[in-house]
C-alpha cells in the first residue's frame, strides 16, 4: 500500500509537541497559506471574515474599507455560491473557501448570499482588492496621562501600527501606556519583542 509520508509527519510532530508547553503547536501544509496571508499587513479578498456554521459560510464582519463592505455585504449574511458553485453542505475546508473567495486584484466575483429577513438570496458583484488587516484595534486616551492600545495579534505590521499609535498618543500626553492583550492569539514573535522593547530601557534584554 502506499504510504503517507505527510500524515506521518503531521503525526511524528504532534507527538515531539507534546513534550512543549501549551504556547507551541504545529501548522500542517494545507492550513499554512491562510495563516500566512493572515499574517501579513494585507491581502487581495473580498474584505470579510468568516466562519463555517452548520454547513454555510457567515461572516463574522466586512472589513473597513474592503470590496464587501463597499458593495454591502452585512455580519450575519450567509454566502451560499461564489461564481455559480455552492459553498453550503460540503465538506471542503476553510482554506479551500479562502481559495474561491480571494484571487487576482481587480478581478470579479459573484456571491449569491441568504440574509434573515429576506425572501430571496442578494446577488453581491464583488471586484477582489487589497484589504488592509489592522492588527491595533484601539487606541485612545483613559486619562488625562493614560493611554490604551488593542492589539488583536502580532503580525507583519503590528509593530509598525503600534509605533504610529504610541507617538500620537504621547502626542496627546501620554505618560503611561495601558497594552490589551486580551484575546490576542501570538504571531510573530520578533513583532512582540520589538513591542516590548519600547517599555524597557536603553540596552536591556527581554
Amino acid at each position: 500500500d502506499e504510504v503517507n509520508m505527510d500524515s506521518i509527519v503531521d503525526v511524528t510532530v504532534n507527538g515531539i509537541l507534546t513534550d512543549l508547553d501549551q504556547h507551541w503547536g504545529y501548522i500542517p501544509q494545507e492550513e499554512y497559506a491562510s495563516l500566512s496571508a493572515s499574517m501579513k499587513g494585507d491581502f487581495v479578498g473580498i474584505g470579510v471574515s468568516f466562519r463555517n456554521i452548520n454547513d454555510t459560510i457567515a461572516v463574522i464582519q466586512t472589513l473597513e474599507g474592503g470590496p464587501s463592505e463597499k458593495v454591502g455585504i452585512q455580519g450575519g449574511d450567509r454566502i451560499l455560491y461564489a461564481n455559480g458553485e455552492p459553498l453550503f453542505n460540503t465538506n471542503i475546508s476553510e482554506d479551500s473557501i479562502t481559495k474561491r473567495l480571494t484571487g487576482e486584484e481587480n478581478t470579479k466575483v459573484i456571491l449569491k448570499v441568504y440574509r434573515k429577513g429576506m425572501p430571496e438570496l442578494l446577488e453581491f458583484n464583488v471586484r477582489r482588492g487589497r484589504v488592509p488587516l489592522k492588527s491595533v484595534d484601539a487606541a485612545y486616551m483613559l486619562t488625562k496621562d493614560l493611554g490604551y492600545i488593542k492589539i488583536n495579534r502580532f503580525s507583519e505590521s503590528t509593530y509598525k501600527e503600534f509605533k504610529e499609535n504610541l507617538l500620537k498618543l504621547k502626542a496627546e500626553g501620554a505618560t503611561k501606556i495601558a497594552l490589551d492583550l486580551r484575546n490576542n492569539p501570538g504571531g510573530y514573535l520578533t513583532e512582540a519583542t520589538k513591542i516590548v522593547d519600547e517599555f524597557l530601557p536603553e540596552d536591556k534584554l527581554v
